[in-house]
């Protein structure tokens, strides 16, 4: 019986005082991706992105929320010149879930009236959904399925194609203000980082050889719009992975829970009040 006891005061204690609140709501703002196509514009070709998040506060310092994004990249040769006479370009429907954890710089507590606002940090973990596509002859093609590097032809049996779903790593710093009594709202900028090269189906070789390659095959025009590059020549930068941002605004709406006992009770007025 005092084993009991014990183990459950050990699972007790660390939320005693705690705030025990959830906040939910929807996010929107823009997002973008730097790659090899864009290695250095931030905001360059921005698209606009939505989704929602709950985040629950463990105390005045730290919370923990998961998110939901959904958006759209896109890179593009002939406006960013990062490579002269390669023309390649893309667009990509990018699919976000993540959970992350905040550090706030000082105190806060939403429908708090003297712990309102706050910087904070940001970080955790994801998984994304992309899918490169271009359009050629009018038509929108989705790029991993042709191959453009190779991948599915006999001159590199080894390059496979690219998982189109992918680990990332968001980190980033917003600020936090609470107004009335249960809403808050957040502005941040956060980093994606991503363990693929192919957010842009750009990444290593071309595996073709302009003076003998015919240009009516859309795979060929796909890998290379130019039709001036040969076997093996460089088409990207494989030694750097690709990136994308979510730059926004987040409207949460506080839902209290019950309190276990009014001691707790007590000393959550006293530390926030």
């Amino acid at each position: 019986m005092k084993k009991r006891i014990f183990i459950a005061l050990l699972v007790w204690l660390p939320f005693y005082g705690m705030a025990q609140y959830l906040e939910v709501g929807p996010l929107g703002g823009l997002t973008y991706y730097v790659g090899d196509l864009n290695p250095k514009l931030h905001f360059n070709m921005s698209k606009p992105a939505f989704g929602a998040v709950i985040r629950y506060t463990f105390d005045a310092r730290f919370t923990a929320r998961a998110n939901i994004i959904s958006g759209k990249i896109a890179g593009d040769d002939l406006k960013t010149q990062a490579v002269s006479h390669r023309n390649l370009n893309f667009s990509s429907n990018v699919t976000e879930l993540s959970l992350q954890g905040e550090l706030h710089f000082f105190k806060y507590k939403t429908g708090s009236k003297r712990h309102w606002f706050t910087p904070y940090l940001f970080g955790g973990v994801g998984i994304m959904l992309f899918n490169p596509q271009t359009i050629i002859n009018g038509e929108k093609v989705n790029l991993q399925e042709l191959g453009t590097e190779g991948q599915f032809s006999a001159v590199y049996p080894d390059r496979q194609p690219y998982n189109l779903t992918q680990v990332c790593v968001p980190f980033g710093f917003g600020v936090k203000f609470g107004f009335w009594k249960r809403l808050c709202l957040t502005i941040e900028w956060g980093m994606r980082k991503t363990f693929t090269d192919y957010l842009d189906d750009c990444s290593q070789t071309y595996y073709l050889n302009h003076e003998v390659t015919n240009y009516s095959n859309v795979a060929a025009e796909a890998s290379d719009p130019t039709h001036n590059h040969h076997f093996d020549d460089k088409r990207g930068e494989a030694q750097f992975k690709d990136w994308y941002n979510f730059t926004g605004l987040t409207l949460t709406y506080k839902v209290n829970f019950k309190q276990v006992t009014t001691c707790i009770d007590f000393e959550q007025k006293k530390y926030y009040h």
